[in-house]
C-alpha cells in the first residue's frame, strides 16, 4: 500500500514526537510505502525553517529540520514528476500534494487539510485524516 502524507502531517510529526502524526509516519515501511515529492519536501523545509509562529512556539535547530528531511528522503519514495492539476480552487498549493499521490500511484493521501479532506476521494486516491489512517493500519492484517 502506498500513501502520501501532506506537509501539515509531516510538520506535525516533526514537532510533536509521539503524537498521532508521528505514529502514522513511524508506521511506514512495514505497513505502507511513504511517497513524497520534491515539492512536498521543499514546502516542509520552508514551513519548518521560516514560519515565525512555529519557530517561536517550538525550539529546534535548523540542522534538525535538515536531518528530518534527509531521513524522509531515505525512507520514502520521492517522485520527481507529477501531473499539473487544478482541483483545489480554495488553495491551489494543495494541488501539488494531490498530484504527488496520483504520480506515485498512492491509494491514500493522509491530510489535516480541510480542502483536501473535503474531496474524500480523487481518481482512486482516498483522502483521510491521520486518525482514520492510523485506525486503518491497526486493522490491517
Amino acid at each position: 500500500m502506498k500513501a502520501v502524507l501532506d506537509t501539515s502531517v509531516l510538520a506535525a510529526a516533526f514537532l510533536a514526537r509521539g503524537g498521532v502524526n508521528d505514529q502514522v509516519l513511524k508506521a511506514g515501511g512495514g505497513n505502507y510505502e511513504l511517497c513524497l515529492s520534491e515539492g512536498i519536501l521543499e514546502e516542509l523545509r520552508r514551513v519548518l525553517l521560516t514560519y515565525r509562529r512555529i519557530r517561536d512556539r517550538y525550539r529546534y535547530a535548523d540542522e534538525d529540520v535538515k536531518e528530518f528531511i534527509r531521513r524522509l528522503r531515505n525512507v520514502g519514495c520521492v517522485v520527481n514528476k507529477w501531473p499539473e492539476i487544478r482541483v483545489i480552487k480554495e488553495d491551489p498549493a494543495d494541488d501539488m500534494i494531490l498530484a504527488c499521490a496520483l504520480a506515485a500511484g498512492a491509494e491514500y493521501l493522509v491530510s489535516k487539510d480541510a480542502h483536501l479532506k473535503d474531496l474524500g476521494n480523487y481518481q482512486g486516491v482516498k483522502i483521510v485524516s491521520t486518525d482514520e489512517f492510523l485506525q486503518l493500519l491497526r486493522r490491517k492484517p
